[in-house]
């Protein structure tokens, strides 16, 4: 047992004890997907290949057979899924887009799955614009196997506590959710929404009591927070590692995270849509491709990208038959790395990513409220919005770009935005709506949720 679980025996307990008996009392495979997940990182890059491509034409056939959207898609170019022999016979089927899921959902999921074995999920709207879709329960499990061996990438272990910088703790919202945190999870949080100074005294009182072995949260709240333990003179916990995600990691703020809690920051990349695209290694050169869980693609002019250069991210998932992704445009860019990882591991690296930047808004009372945690509690909640933007061009007021969907009602709208300012940002913060007919896009492609245009004296 490692020196930290010495002192956390309860650790033990859960690795070995309360989490399988949770997972056979849950029917989950997860611990079974995990186990093969660590016996087969180190395949040769043609084994992996050759798996996917098996996975791959299983799942063309199943899309073909019981989805109405993709048989068609693949009618409407006069082939079946056996005229797809080759990687470049594949590359050759049409971008999913998510117009085209917004469009289309219920025409993708499969007739043969059962509707309790599928479950609802819905994206934050990180892009201004929320997407609703259904992943079938054996997809969740094979990802929740797979986030674990990449979580221990960082040397934390099952069972051990975990310090969270997060909004909207899920196991708030119901008594079994505050049981399963206590006896198997073990997340302590910070909730984005507040990150004052009250807040963050709170949580770093209660990380230097629990002694987390993993931080895990916003990229940017991370670095928020590392801060505000620097600059008050706090004695950092000294966790085992740190998991980065949701927004880009700049340089500047995994150098100062790391200098602050004493180990390396763990880059990681996903989406609602498909879980975990991809991770660091304990190596820290790029961003392993999880290829265990979908097929990924790097696309340049609609060709793939050479090393180096950068390209539109595009997915398929390998595991979710109750509503396939097939070539799945995610709306992000990447760069791959020219040479492989010495981790010996060949899934091949993202040197970088590009967007997911999102600025916070900042309040008259000295606030910080990250734009991630933002789209959660404007974009998710709002009926009659196609898409918005939030605009902060004064410490005291923010506007509201919206572009209307089909039914939305003007007064209504403004009536709930003005509710949720007063409840986000307290009386003091003025607010202006401008419909406008469209949010135009940044040079990389993205649409930005929220825009500050304060000078953000906290970076």
């Amino acid at each position: 047992m490692s020196a930290v679980n010495q002192g956390d025996l309860y650790a033990h307990v859960v690795r070995h004890v309360v989490a399988p008996l949770w997972a056979m009392r849950e029917k989950s495979p997860y611990l079974r997907h995990y186990k093969k997940f660590l016996q087969t990182q180190y395949r040769p890059l043609d084994e992996v290949r050759r798996d996917q491509w098996t996975r791959l034409k299983s799942l063309l056939d199943h899309a073909y057979a019981h989805t109405r959207f993709y048989r068609d898609r693949f009618d409407a170019l006069d082939i079946t899924p056996q005229d797809i022999r080759t990687w470049q016979d594949f590359e050759g089927l049409p971008l999913l887009t998510k117009d085209d899921i917004r469009a289309k959902r219920d025409a993708m999921v499969a007739d043969n799955i059962p509707k309790d074995l599928l479950f609802p999920k819905k994206t934050s709207g990180s892009t201004g614009v929320s997407l609703s879709f259904f992943v079938d329960e054996d997809s969740l499990q094979w990802k929740r196997g797979c986030a674990l061996r990449h979580d221990e990438w960082t040397g934390w272990r099952l069972g051990e506590r975990i310090g969270a910088v997060w909004g909207n703790p899920e196991y708030k919202k119901s008594w079994r959710g505050y049981v399963r945190n206590a006896l198997l999870e073990r997340g302590t949080f910070l909730d984005t929404l507040r990150m004052d100074e009250e807040a963050m005294t709170d949580f770093h009182a209660s990380i230097s009591r629990e002694k987390p072995t993993l931080l895990f949260g916003h990229a940017h709240s991370l670095y928020l927070f590392a801060r505000f333990v620097q600059q008050s003179g706090f004695s950092p916990i000294q966790p085992k590692g740190i998991i980065s995600t949701a927004m880009v990691l700049h340089d500047f703020e995994r150098i100062l995270i790391e200098e602050v809690f004493g180990c390396k920051v763990t880059n990681r990349y996903g989406c609602e849509e498909v879980s975990l695209i991809a991770c660091e290694c304990e190596a820290h050169q790029g961003l392993h491709v999880n290829m265990d869980t979908l097929h990924f693609e790097c696309l340049r002019d609609g060709k793939p990208a050479g090393a180096g250069e950068t390209g539109a991210v595009v997915v398929t998932d390998l595991t979710n038959y109750g509503m396939p992704f097939i070539r799945y445009l995610v709306g992000d860019t990447a760069r791959m790395a020219e040479k492989p990882c010495t981790c010996g591991r060949t899934y091949p690296l993202i040197e970088s990513l590009e967007g997911r930047i999102a600025d916070y808004v900042r309040t008259p009372e000295g606030e910080y409220i990250s734009g991630i945690s933002l789209t959660e509690n404007f974009a998710m909640v709002l009926d009659g919005v196609k898409q918005m933007q939030i605009v902060q061009d004064a410490l005291d007021h923010l506007l509201f770009r919206v572009v209307q969907g089909e039914n939305g009602q003007d007064q209504a709208l403004r009536t709930d935005i003005a509710r949720l300012v007063q409840e986000r940002f307290g009386s003091s913060m003025r607010h202006d709506v401008e419909y406008v007919d469209s949010i135009q896009s940044e040079t990389s492609g993205k649409y930005r949720f929220c825009v500050s245009k304060l000078e953000q004296h906290f970076l």
